[in-house]
């Protein structure tokens, strides 16, 4: 009678509870079991699971619920209760509690193996907080993590960005001396075992700076083979991920010197971390410095792979350079890289052809590619339609379509981009026609059918003015739109026509010098006048007509080149290099105002050597200083054009060395045009001053410690030496 008492009272209690509503699915289980007094096989370990891992109402009612059932807990039972668990990422909180109800039944009940699996499976959930109290019982009980649930722990604190959490918890443990351990058949301690996993989760987010301190405290346990090499190539990736280009170089210089194996993935994230450290800040050297890498690669017995040339055309397509992307994947197609491209190869520079307007020649690398045998994937198409549809270019988005279909390719997403984007413009017919292909097809669409109801899709169109919306209107605006055209036109002429009559006025050489001052020298393309500027002493620098040429065109030619030259002297004195200072511009006159250079030029000092107080110490100044400024050109992306010792002065109170002379100045970040430069200007040295001795040397010298992108420059200089400076010749 007693007993039947108590089960009536526990099923009450459990009708009561907010545990056991009947849409709870062990209710019913956990109901009959107690009203026949006895359990079935199964039904035990499913009222558990039922409670910890489905259960509702407050985390207080878990144990009470637990208490109500009389159970006594196995370690089986505790284990494949938390697999359950493992399912689902809400029961954290619960499994805790679960955890804290077997510790307080029977402390010495629940095995390290079961306590291990608890802490793995919070990590895997995310729950931290959970997580780090189940590991501070384990650490009060003594307990010893396994390296796996070490590895979970510490990898879910850096993803969450707790890496300090992280440290602290690698030093507490290795404190109280419970760090993981491994068995002797798996080849080490415990204390390798957990410091090179500590290394590895830091350096797999970038926080290097932290793994190279746990590595400095555990130096002598990681100064073994092949612990060391393992420790260099994750502070490598951990460097490139954080972005330290500097950092990287030196853990890479390191492991070369050490001899350690180095693979494609390492040298991958080297190349991968300077090229965006390139695009960020010196869009100019991405190609250069990423040769430079690639040359590395095989100098280490790596062969670069297509991934590693994605890498470069990746960031190629960020900054837009349409042309140098063009020519890497080019190099690859012709086989001169080593490498055959992918369908990603393909995809990048497609990608930024679209981007960039230049669609139908991305149509046609798309045809080569088909040709070439170059497999694509659904992917490619759905990323470039998608490029199509946000450029407003649904024609084109079409054709992608159609190759996608001739490729035997089938993507459910691209037919839900095009449908939404037709729906959107208006083509409704053109959109219910793709809608029944992929019906026919047996594609699954992932879009509504509503869409191509036009009732109720908002059509997106251009809002027009008010004004604009009658016929009335509309002439009257088309006709001021044209008188305002023709009065514009009338007065270009008119300042054109002003432009060549100054021009013309300019060529009289008596009036130009009493207009810009004492001629100093004429060249093919202008003169040059000492006069003054604000009561200082100035050169003036005036482009003069050419008679041979139409005066429109000969006016328009001569103000863009008088602007490209004030830029590049511009852009050369903001990199470091000594340029006169620019005064003024003046485009009517196509002049440009310099300060004025006290000195001698190059040529004239080489041409006095031996005699003149100009001896060997002087001449290596010289060409030291000329190396160093070619180099700070050259890294910025620019080249002179016209290096000749005609070109250079130094000034009389300083020694300086100054470039004068932009006129032949463009930008490029190629290494041939970079080594043209210099072949001029070894030409120069070779037909002018051959009795200095190997001046040009000396300056090559400089110019290797001075430019960061020396080596590719130099490898085509001796290129450039062989065939001269032009690149084709024809006749």
């Amino acid at each position: 009678m007693a007993t039947a008492m108590a089960m009536r009272r526990s099923v009450t209690a459990l009708s009561q509870s907010a545990l056991a509503p009947s849409s709870w699915p062990g209710y019913r289980r956990i109901f009959r079991a107690v009203c026949s007094s006895a359990w079935q096989d199964g039904e035990s370990e499913a009222a558990v699971r039922d409670i910890v891992c489905f259960g509702a109402g407050s985390l207080d009612e878990v144990g009470s619920s637990l208490d109500r059932l009389n159970l006594a807990f196995s370690p089986a039972l505790v284990r494949r209760v938390v697999d359950s668990c493992s399912e689902r990422s809400d029961s954290g909180r619960r499994l805790l509690r679960f955890l804290s109800w077997c510790r307080s039944k029977n402390p010495g009940g629940l095995g390290d193996r079961e306590h291990d699996r608890v802490i793995a499976v919070l990590a895997q959930m995310g729950d931290l907080t959970a997580m780090r109290i189940a590991v501070g019982d384990g650490e009060k009980d003594g307990r010893r993590m396994t390296p796996e649930t070490f590895t979970a722990v510490v990898e879910a604190l850096v993803k969450a960005g707790r890496e300090d959490e992280a440290v602290r918890l690698f030093r507490g443990l290795e404190r109280q001396k419970l760090l993981p351990q491994q068995s002797v058949g798996a080849g080490g301690e415990g204390i390798w075992s957990s410091s090179l996993a500590m290394v590895q989760a830091l350096c797999m987010k970038g926080y290097a700076r932290e793994a190279q301190g746990v590595v400095w405290h555990h130096k002598s346990e990681l100064s073994t083979e092949p612990m060391v090499s393992i420790v260099q190539r994750s502070l490598l990736h951990g460097w490139c991920i954080h972005g330290n280009a500097k950092e990287a170089r030196r853990v890479l210089d390191d492991i070369k010197s050490s001899g350690c194996p180095l693979g494609l993935p390492s040298l991958n994230d080297f190349l991968n971390c300077v090229c965006h450290r390139n695009l960020k800040f010196n869009t100019s050297a991405l190609v250069p410095e990423a040769m430079d890498i690639l040359t590395e690669m095989r100098s280490c017995g790596v062969t670069p792979a297509a991934s590693s040339f994605n890498i470069l055309l990746s960031c190629l397509g960020r900054a837009r350079r349409v042309k140098e992307a063009y020519r890497i994947l080019y190099l690859m197609r012709e086989g001169k890289e080593a490498c055959s491209p992918d369908w990603v190869s393909y995809y990048l520079v497609v990608k930024v052809l679209f981007l960039t307007g230049r669609i139908i020649r991305g149509k046609r690398l798309i045809d080569d590619m088909l040709e070439n045998g170059v497999p694509p994937t659904a992917k490619f198409f759905h990323g470039l339609t998608g490029i199509l549809c946000g450029t407003e270019e649904v024609d084109h988005a079409l054709d992608m379509l159609k190759i996608m279909k001739s490729c035997q390719l089938v993507d459910t997403h691209t037919y839900d981009l095009l449908i939404e984007k037709l729906c959107r413009n208006g083509s409704f017919e053109i959109g219910k026609e793709l809608w029944d292909d992929a019906t026919k097809s047996g594609i699954v669409l992932g879009c509504s059918e509503d869409l191509l109801d036009p009732l109720k899709t908002e059509v997106f169109r251009p809002v027009r003015p008010a004004e604009s919306r009658t016929s009335e209107n509309h002439r009257s605006l088309v006709r001021n739109k044209k008188n305002v055209s023709f009065i514009l036109l009338t007065f270009s002429l008119s300042i054109l026509q002003f432009h060549f009559e100054c021009t013309l006025n300019f060529m009289d050489t008596s009036q130009e010098q009493q207009d810009f001052g004492v001629l100093l020298k004429q060249g093919a393309e202008g003169r040059v006048f000492v006069s003054t500027f604000v009561r200082q002493k100035c050169v003036i620098k005036e482009r003069f007509s050419k008679k041979y040429r139409h005066p429109l065109l000969d006016s328009k030619l001569t103000l863009k080149r008088l602007n490209a030259e004030a830029r590049c002297i511009t852009k050369a004195r903001r990199l470091g290099v000594p340029t006169p200072v620019l005064y003024a511009v003046d485009p009517l006159p196509h002049t440009l105002t310099f300060e004025y250079v006290d000195g001698l030029c190059v040529k004239d000092i080489l041409l006095g050597f031996g005699s003149d107080g100009i001896n060997e110490e002087r001449l290596n100044d010289i060409a030291t200083q000329i190396g160093n400024a070619v180099g700070k050109l050259h890294d910025g992306g620019l080249v002179h054009g016209d290096l000749t010792t005609s070109n250079m002065m130094i000034k009389n109170n300083t020694n300086q060395l100054v470039l004068i002379d932009f006129g032949l100045s463009f930008t490029s970040a190629i290494p041939e045009d970079k080594a043209v430069d210099l072949y001029v200007l070894e030409r120069a040295l070779i037909s002018m001053h051959s009795s200095c001795g190997d001046v040009m040397g000396k300056i090559l010298s400089a110019y290797r410690k001075a430019s960061r992108q020396w080596c590719s420059t130099t490898n085509k200089l001796a290129q450039v030496r062989q065939r001269g400076r032009k690149r084709t010749m024809i006749g």
